[in-house]
């Protein structure tokens, strides 16, 4: 919705691609075409037929791999090669890259069955992936052979090119640092560590929001900007917003993986109002090959982000998240499920009912307004029923 807002705002006649029937961007562009924008060949076939000026995508991997590659067959402004979209869609291929360019990340071997694993050569524990999917589909950590062995099954299942990455386990705090490559250099715009809590039944969700900026000691700001670097050296990447997610161990940091793209999410929200920066904005001048604007500056407050997850349920409303605005103990709001939508209790991003952005001077008065907003909250289903899973 935002894109298309943005790309009206210069003039475009807006045709959205889309597989859904009646995706929410719909309303705001101009036409709609039903169609997989990861199909390369008929994304092609539709700019060529609508003389499309500009293909664009700002928020999926995959899909801006084919806007690459749909733009280099009609000679169309693209912010990098489709070439490079290959090593930034492929986990396998990216870490390649960064240990060929001095990017620190974890070891790794790539396979396209389980009889063909040298289990001998894994360590555990270990984090199965499938290697070109979105989000943290197929994402799981096993601390044994017979654990990870179904874990790798379905990462294959779920590739699009049949083959899974197996990484070695890090521990340690979960950041992410948001960047822009710029002509001869790269600059960090933005850090946030991962919040990770206990859930109910022992049960561990990946991430429940984010503190900004990265709660790190100063002294690996340097480094974090040295790494941002090297990837928009190792990419060939030159005037695009990307972001990378690391972890943070004993000082020292271990990239999973990069994205020179928009986080999804709250990402456009958070870097927008927390420094300034418009990044979608900025994708848009990327793709044209325009300058992109730097003035954004450092956080005023520590802000967090909290995610809401519920139980299996059919979704009804949210009770609680006006009041706690109106009261100052939330500074905005969002709900991401509509009445009737069904809930399967799974503990991904696309199951997320709502979330908050909370602020405050310091560390305590930020945990004090977050234990406020989860011990107040209540996801309601169609049968009344409070169904919030709530972090312990």
């Amino acid at each position: 919705m935002l894109l298309v807002n943005k790309l009206h705002e210069r003039g475009y006649y807006v045709i959205l691609v889309d597989y859904l029937q009646n995706p929410p961007a719909k309303t705001a562009a101009d036409e709609h075409i039903q169609a997989s924008t990861l199909d390369k060949e008929r994304v092609l076939e539709i700019a060529r037929e609508k003389h499309a000026d500009l293909v664009i995508s700002t928020c999926i991997d995959q899909a801006n791999s084919v806007c690459c590659y749909v733009a280099e067959k009609l000679n169309l402004p693209h912010p990098y090669s489709y070439e490079t979209s290959l090593y930034v869609t492929n986990k396998g291929l990216m870490k390649e890259r960064m240990k060929k360019y001095d990017v620190p990340s974890s070891p790794f071997i790539l396979t396209k069955s389980v009889s063909g694993i040298d289990w001998e050569a894994v360590s555990f524990p270990c984090v199965v992936k499938p290697v070109d999917c979105n989000s943290s589909k197929g994402v799981h950590r096993a601390d044994s052979v017979e654990e990870a062995k179904p874990f790798v099954e379905e990462a294959i299942r779920l590739s699009q090119t049949d083959e899974a990455i197996i990484e070695d386990f890090c521990p340690g705090d979960e950041i992410q640092v948001d960047c822009v490559a710029l002509d001869s250099d790269a600059d960090v715009v933005m850090t946030r560590s991962k919040v990770k809590m206990q859930w109910g039944e022992g049960a561990v969700l990946n991430s429940v929001g984010s503190v900004v900026p990265a709660q790190i000691p100063e002294k690996l700001n340097p480094e974090l900007k040295r790494i941002a670097q090297n990837i928009a050296k190792g990419f060939g990447l030159r005037n695009t917003p990307f972001f990378y997610q690391a972890i943070v161990t004993d000082d020292k940091v271990n990239v999973l993986e990069f994205a020179p793209r928009v986080g999804g999410g709250l990402s456009y929200y958070m870097i927008k109002n927390f420094v300034g920066f418009d990044a979608v904005e900025a994708a848009v001048n990327s793709f044209l090959g325009l300058p992109i604007n730097r003035n954004y500056y450092l956080p005023e407050k520590i802000y967090r982000t909290c995610l809401l997850y519920a139980k299996p349920c059919t979704f009804d409303h949210i009770e609680g998240m006006e009041e706690l605005k109106a009261n100052g103990v939330i500074k905005e709001s969002f709900i991401t499920k509509a009445k009737g939508d069904v809930i399967d209790g799974d503990m991904r991003s696309s199951n997320r009912v709502g979330s908050c952005v909370v602020e405050g001077n310091d560390m305590e008065e930020l945990q004090e307004r977050v234990s406020r907003f989860y011990s107040h909250i209540r996801v309601i289903d169609i049968h009344g029923n409070n169904m919030a899973i709530l972090p312990c």
